[in-house]
């Protein structure tokens, strides 16, 4: 889902977000050279440009999806990993990736992390209704691949990119994601949109964030990320009708993947989360990160949790 943790040591700023957001921000976006744009700029003399091929590996003791905490069902509590439900890990999760960044401004990139259910799984519980249990069995891997181009002009730079979500162990979940964003100086905002229907989104949804970097004292650097939705209330797999039997949900139902539930309906758009984050190096590649999330509501204008989420990383 896409989920947003430590990356190389040049864009380290942005990494953590990974970790709370994902869906997403993930770390496809967190990587591009449009979090590095977001950077106070270094004195060329100061820095050596950063190499073009870099990579990460982290272990973070949360995957919680673009602020999604609690659930992404239309009521409360929530059902948990254990029935498929959020946060995409609420245990330590390993994640990493590796990116290419030209000069010329085009870059490609690779992120995974381990999910603690099977999209697999629920993906099948859609076709058949008999299935509900097993979503331990056969946990997910999700895989991001990403490409685009970021330009620049003065203190202002822009890019557009597309991302590819391929999910190992996953049914109805795959799919693309365009994304187009400007930045000035050390503010940024991006907008991506899904393409397809899935069990995690509906064509049309569009992921908004407003971002803010910079270094503290003591080599502290510092992210804040405002996060907002604008939904597609109806789709494939999610929205106000079982699309598998043909049938609308009765007054004060929502459809979510394999049925008809009580509770709240589908919104058009809500604030989804604030997430602040420090990372700093320690040393040998070793990127220590901490994040606090600051809730919204998912798709259902469910009020989701606050959460801390820690991070070590690996970057090379």
């Amino acid at each position: 889902m896409k989920k947003s943790v430590a990356v190389p040591a040049q864009y380290a700023l942005g990494a953590l977000v990974v970790a709370l957001s994902a869906m997403p921000w993930r770390a496809a976006e967190a990587q591009t050279p449009a979090a590095e744009a977001q950077k106070p700029a270094a004195s060329p003399a100061a820095e050596p440009p950063p190499p073009p091929f870099t990579g990460h590996i982290d272990l973070v003791s949360k995957y919680i999806l673009r602020g999604a905490s609690t659930t992404y069902g239309n009521s409360l509590p929530g059902l948990g990993n254990e029935y498929a439900d959020a946060p995409e890990s609420d245990q330590p999760v390993l994640q990493w990736g590796v990116d290419y960044v030209h000069p010329s401004g085009w870059y490609v990139g690779y992120w995974g992390s381990r999910i603690n259910y099977s999209y697999k799984r629920l993906g099948e519980s859609y076709d058949d209704r008999t299935i509900v249990d097993g979503f331990q069995d056969d946990k997910s891997i999700e895989n991001d691949l990403y490409g685009g181009y970021t330009g620049k002009i003065g203190d202002f730079s822009y890019t557009g990119g597309i991302t590819g979500y391929v999910y190992y162990n996953g049914k109805h979940a795959n799919a693309v994601e365009t994304k187009v964003g400007i930045a000035y100086k050390e503010f940024g905002l991006n907008a991506q949109t899904l393409l397809q229907d899935t069990v995690w989104g509906n064509k049309g949804d569009t992921y908004w964030t407003a971002t803010y970097a910079t270094t503290l004292p003591y080599e502290i650097n510092f992210t804040a990320s405002l996060g907002f939705y604008t939904y597609t209330k109806e789709g494939k797999f999610l929205g106000t009708k079982d699309t598998a039997l043909g049938v609308d949900c009765a007054p004060g139902q929502a459809f979510v993947v394999n049925g008809c539930f009580a509770g709240k309906g589908p919104s058009s758009s809500g604030f989804r989360h604030l997430i602040l984050g420090v990372t700093r190096g320690v040393g040998k590649g070793v990127v220590l990160g901490l994040q606090g999330l600051a809730p919204g509501e998912n798709r259902f204008a469910v009020k989701q949790e606050g959460r801390v989420v820690a991070s070590i990383s690996y970057t090379f």
